[in-house]
């Protein structure tokens, strides 16, 4: 009877500890939805945000929420299904490309861009120093910040019609115009030496790339990373059905904006993804031991101690933390962010079909509380 007694209290005990870790763990994937629940909430009160969708990888685990409306009073809400404008964050997408060709030893970051141009490019160096893929993908090659190159419509007065005279002044741009374009520009210092943005630097690596591979940079997103990745819902271009699902965009006034101009390249800003594809892609970004995303990810400039560039990434530096590795897109009427923590396993993308001054910072700050509770 002892023995009995005894195995009964034993496996009670067990039973006990067992449903008390079970319930724990719960209550902790609970915990971290509701501070991502609660964090979404407080940014959907801003004024300046009508809606925004948010997806979370945190050691293995995915979350992802959609809050708020897409188009004001209107009765549309974002979902799993909504496409959005990925704008900028296409640029990572082009890095590993280029990380792969480096992999397979097709092309090294120190190359003269133009070895994998057709025709004659003399301008595109100075003093002897050429182009290279390392100054494409940190921004510091010295070409403008548009094709056409009109650097006299940026100015404060136009800050409002900016997005409709861009439109206007790409419309029917063609590959031929692009190199056009390329052979008028004037580089004026050593390339790497000095930070401009520029969308044709990153168009220029795609064109790079289609002949690298003899194949469109379409073609090649597709091959190399949307279906090994199943992001079966990410594009350049979609069918009628899918244009159904794009989220329009809107300004700070929420008035429509235009949608990102038809260009012959889209290696600068033109993906079109939803928040579960882009959860796939934050996990592919975490996997430390791929060798594509160690040269993504490597630090390229060392100029600085707390900041560097990888391949179109921004990485934030501190000796006692992990690195810190970042990139934001903001098209006429949309606005993301894309945050990673390698070593923490964390990944965290948020966006919103806003743009005005105060959104990226917006959701700069959801995303960093979010981080904070989980690191």
């Amino acid at each position: 009877m002892t023995l009995n007694f005894k195995t009964v209290v034993f496996t009670l005990i067990i039973c006990s500890i067992i449903i008390s870790c079970k319930t724990k763990k719960h209550q902790q994937v609970d915990d971290i939805a509701i501070l991502i629940s609660k964090e979404l909430d407080t940014l959907i009160s801003k004024p300046e945000i009508n809606g925004a969708s948010l997806g979370v990888y945190y050691k293995g685990k995915i979350y992802e929420f959609h809050k708020g409306e897409l188009d004001k009073g209107m009765n549309t809400y974002p979902t799993k299904n909504t496409i959005y404008e990925i704008a900028s964050l296409t640029k990572t997408f082009s890095g590993i490309l280029l990380a792969q060709a480096i992999t397979e030893g097709r092309v090294s970051l120190d190359d003269d861009i133009r070895n994998y141009l057709k025709g004659n490019f003399p301008n595109l160096e100075y003093q002897g120093h050429p182009i290279t893929f390392r100054n494409l993908v940190t921004h510091r090659s010295g070409l403008p910040i548009i094709f056409p190159n009109k650097p006299e419509i940026f100015t404060s007065s136009n800050k409002e019609k900016l997005p409709f005279l861009i439109t206007d002044l790409q419309k029917d741009f063609t590959k031929k115009d692009f190199f056009n374009e390329l052979h008028m520009v004037k580089i004026d210092t050593v390339p790497g030496t000095k930070f401009g943005y520029s969308n044709p630097g990153a168009n220029l690596l795609g064109y790079c790339l289609e002949n690298i591979y003899k194949m469109s940079f379409e073609e090649l997103l597709t091959k190399k990373i949307l279906t090994p990745l199943k992001m079966n819902n990410t594009k350049i271009t979609l069918t009628e059905e899918e244009k159904t699902l794009l989220a329009q965009g809107y300004n700070g006034k929420n008035q429509k904006m235009p949608f990102e101009p038809e260009m012959p390249m889209k290696a600068a800003g033109g993906i079109l993804s939803t928040t579960g594809d882009m959860i796939k892609y934050m996990r592919f970004h975490l996997n430390q031991n791929n060798e594509v995303i160690k040269i993504s990810h490597k630090k390229l400039l060392g100029l600085w101690e707390d900041f560097d560039n990888g391949l179109f990434w921004q990485i934030f530096i501190n000796k006692n933390k992990p690195d810190i590795i970042f990139q934001n897109g903001g098209a006429f009427g949309t606005s993301s962010w894309l945050t990673l923590i390698p070593n923490k396993q964390i990944g965290v993308f948020i966006i919103t079909n806003k743009k005005d001054d105060k959104t990226h910072n917006h959701l700069k700050n959801t995303l960093d509380k979010i981080i904070d509770k989980l690191k």
